[in-house]
C-alpha cells in the first residue's frame, strides 16, 4: 500500500520532522481528524523509522507540552512496505480552537493555513458557551468537594491506558484544571460528575435507570430494577454488571485453552460500549435520566437528548468526525479506556453484532431522547434445517455449514476463519469454533497439543450428518 498526503494524511521520513509534524496535528485538531506517519517519505515510500519506548515518550510529551489546549492522539507502530512507521492519529478533538506555537492551523487540502480571526471567535464561542458545552458551566453551590480516591484510580488507567503524563507532586487543583474541569478557576459539571460526592444534589436527573421486564414492552412484570447514582464511570460499570445479570449467558469450552469460558446472547462489548455512549452524549441539560430496558427480545438504552447539531442517523453509521455534547466529560471516559473517539465505538457495535451472528445496532430518535437497540438471541428467526447444532448456539448456524463444508479437508483455525471474513479472532473462537468442537461437530488434529502450531480443524462424522441434512440430504 503507497500512502500519499491528503487533508487527514501527512508523511514524515523521520521524527526529525516533528515541528512540522506538530503543526498538522494542530491543523489536523482544528479540523477533527488526521494521521501523521513517521517513516514515510514525501513520495509515500516507507523508509523506516526507529521506535523505542523513549521515542514514544518524547513524542507524547511534545505533543502535550506544545499543542494547546492539549490533544491526546493515538500512537502506534505499525508494518508498511516490509518497514517499521510510527502513527500518530487524531480522532477527536473537542476543545476548538487548538494552537501550535501560538498560532492556530486548518488543514486545506495538503496544506496548514491560518484560521482568520473569525473561525477562531466562533470556536471560542463555542467552546465556551454552556448550550453548546453544558458539562463546562460551572458547578455553583456544589460544596462536597473531589473524591480524592477516584481521582487517584482515574490517573492510574489514564496513564497506563492512554499515556497521560501523571505528576503525583502537582496540587489537586492543577490536576483538574488540566484535565479541563476547572471553568474560570472553580469546578465544573464535568468534574463534579467524574469525582463528586452526592452527585444528584447538583444534578438531580445525571443517573441510570435500569430496569428487566417480562415480555416486549413494558406493560410486562418487572423483574430487576436499580437506580445507579454514582459517578459517570460507576454508572456504567453498574449498568452493565445489571444487564449481563439479567441475559441468558451458557459456558464453554476454549478448544485452544480447553478452558470453560461465560459467553452471553448479546455480544459484551457491544453492550458496555452502548452504555458508554448514552452516558458519555447525553444532553445533561434536560430533565431526564438514561434509561437501560431489558426485554425479551432486546435490549433498550434511551439516552435524553437527540443527535449533537451536524449529525444525522444516516452520517452515524459511516465513518464521520466526532461532534461530542459534552467534550470534557466524554475525554474523561476516553482517557479512563471506557470509549473510544465517537465514530470507531459505533462501527465497532456493529462489527461485534454481526460476528454475533446477530443484526446490526439499531439507532432511533425518540421525542428528546436517542435510542440504541441491540436485539437478543431469540428474537433471531433460526433455519430449522440444522437441529443437529444446539439452541444455545443458534446465532451461530448461517457459519456452522461453511465451516464444515470448509473442514472436510484439515484446516488451521486463522484460514477457517479468513474463509468466513471474521476479523475478530476472540469472536470466532468463541461463537462458531469453540461451540463446533464442544459438540463435536469438529475435531482437533492434534489434540493431546492444543497450542500446537500444526493444530488442524477436521469435520466429525456428526458434522457430516449436520452438512448432509442442511443440504437437503444430497
Amino acid at each position: 500500500m503507497k500512502l500519499r498526503e491528503s487533508e487527514i494524511i501527512e508523511l514524515k521520513a523521520s521524527t526529525a520532522q516533528l515541528s512540522r509534524a506538530l503543526e498538522s496535528l494542530c491543523a489536523f485538531a482544528n479540523t477533527n481528524l488526521g494521521t501523521v506517519f513517521f517513516g514515510i517519505d514525501d513520495s509515500g515510500h516507507a523508509v523506516g523509522q526507529d521506535v523505542s519506548d523513549r521515542t514514544v515518550r518524547n513524542i507524547t510529551t511534545d505533543i502535550l507540552s506544545q499543542i494547546e489546549p492539549r490533544l491526546f492522539p493515538n500512537i502506534w507502530v505499525e508494518e508498511l512496505q516490509g518497514k517499521t512507521v510510527l502513527k500518530v492519529e487524531l480522532k477527536a478533538a473537542p476543545e476548538k480552537p487548538y494552537f501550535y506555537k501560538g498560532k492556530a492551523y486548518k488543514r486545506v487540502g495538503t496544506s496548514n493555513v491560518y484560521l482568520s480571526r473569525y473561525e477562531i471567535e466562533k470556536y471560542l464561542y463555542e467552546r465556551d458557551n454552556p448550550a453548546y458545552h453544558y458539562d463546562k458551566t460551572i458547578a455553583a453551590g456544589y460544596a462536597g468537594g473531589i473524591n480524592r480516591d477516584r481521582l487517584v484510580w482515574f490517573l492510574g488507567k489514564a496513564s497506563e491506558g492512554r499515556n497521560l503524563p501523571v505528576d503525583d507532586s502537582a496540587p489537586q487543583d492543577s490536576t483538574l484544571e488540566k484535565l479541563g474541569l476547572f471553568t474560570d478557576g472553580r469546578l465544573n459539571f464535568s468534574g463534579v460528575l467524574a469525582f463528586g460526592f452526592d452527585i444528584p444534589l447538583t444534578l438531580p436527573h445525571a443517573y441510570v435507570k435500569c430496569a428487566s421486564f417480562e415480555g416486549t414492552d413494558k406493560t410486562g412484570k418487572i423483574l430487576d430494577h436499580a437506580d445507579i447514582k454514582e459517578d459517570v464511570f460507576r454508572q456504567i460499570d453498574l449498568a452493565e454488571a445489571f444487564i449481563l445479570r439479567n441475559i441468558r449467558k451458557s459456558a464453554e469450552v476454549d478448544s485452544e485453552t480447553m478452558r470453560r469460558e461465560t459467553r452471553y446472547e448479546v455480544p459484551h462489548r457491544a453492550i458496555r460500549e452502548a452504555v458508554a455512549n448514552a452516558v458519555a452524549h447525553r444532553d445533561y441539560r434536560i430533565a431526564s435520566t438514561v434509561d437501560v430496558a431489558l426485554f425479551d427480545d432486546r435490549i433498550e438504552i434511551w439516552s435524553p437528548g437527540s443527535l449533537p447539531n451536524g449529525m444525522t442517523l444516516e452520517l452515524l453509521r459511516k465513518d464521520h468526525a466526532s461532534v461530542l455534547r459534552n467534550a470534557a466529560l466524554a475525554e474523561m471516559l476516553y482517557l479512563a479506556g471506557y470509549i473510544e473517539h465517537w465514530g470507531t465505538g459505533i462501527r465497532n457495535m456493529q462489527t461485534w453484532m454481526r460476528e454475533y451472528g446477530l443484526p446490526e445496532p439499531e439507532y432511533r430518535e425518540d421525542g428528546i431522547s436517542f435510542v440504541t437497540v441491540l436485539k437478543r438471541e431469540q428474537a433471531v428467526a433460526h433455519p430449522a434445517s440444522t437441529p443437529q447444532v444446539p439452541r444455545k448456539y443458534p446465532a451461530s448456524t448461517p457459519q456452522v455449514e461453511a465451516v464444515l463444508a470448509f473442514c472436510i479437508s484439515p484446516q488451521k483455525r486463522e484460514d477457517i476463519q479468513a474463509h468466513l471474513g471474521l476479523l475478530d479472532r476472540e469472536h470466532f473462537r468463541k461463537t462458531i469454533l469453540n461451540p463446533m468442537v464442544a459438540e463435536e461437530l469438529l475435531a482437533l488434529t492434534i489434540p493431546d497439543k492444543l497450542k500446537s502450531s500444526k493444530q488442524q480443524y477436521v469435520t466429525t462424522e456428526k458434522g457430516k450428518q449436520v452438512l448432509k441434512t442442511s443440504v437437503g440430504g444430497s
